[in-house]
């Protein structure tokens, strides 16, 4: 009797399977066109503020991320992204794993700006846009970028 028992429980219709949910459970938003293609954070996204140093994170579910880094972030306005090779701002693409799937803005590889239009202690809002290019000199161009994240 518990054999049936435990056998019928193991037993699940298909159709009552549940598809893979959004885990991205409010804490941002972040989107932008890469190459001129929609894309959006839809698994995650993250901020992080700490000794003056502002990241902001998302991620899809097919391994694609998109980050960038602002030193010395105190207000609204306006920051540049790479650029000169001492500048420490970055933006940041991946689309997999390999060294070539990730795509920078350091080391005078590329540029861009981020204008962040909101600042207070636990939100940061804002537009980005920028061009970077990866260990092999390809380049991608990240536009109409925004972010959305609690601190």
């Amino acid at each position: 009797m518990i054999a049936i028992g435990l056998s019928l429980s193991a037993c699940k219709k298909k159709d009552e399977e549940t598809e893979p949910q959004d885990n991205n459970e409010g804490s941002g938003t972040m989107t932008a066109k890469i190459d001129g293609t929609d894309w959006s954070a839809s698994l995650a996204v993250q901020g992080v503020y700490s000794n003056n140093l502002f990241t902001v994170t998302g991620s899809d579910a097919n391994s694609k991320q998109l980050q960038i880094t602002i030193m010395n972030v105190n207000d609204t306005g306006d920051y540049t992204l790479g650029g000169d090779p001492t500048n420490t701002n970055a933006g940041r693409w991946t689309e997999g794993i390999g060294q070539e799937q990730t795509f920078s803005t350091q080391l005078g590889l590329g540029s861009g700006m981020v204008n962040i239009t909101e600042w207070t202690g636990s939100k940061a809002e804002g537009t980005f846009s920028f061009t970077a290019k990866n260990s092999e000199q390809a380049e991608v161009s990240i536009t109409e970028g925004a972010f959305s994240v609690s601190l």
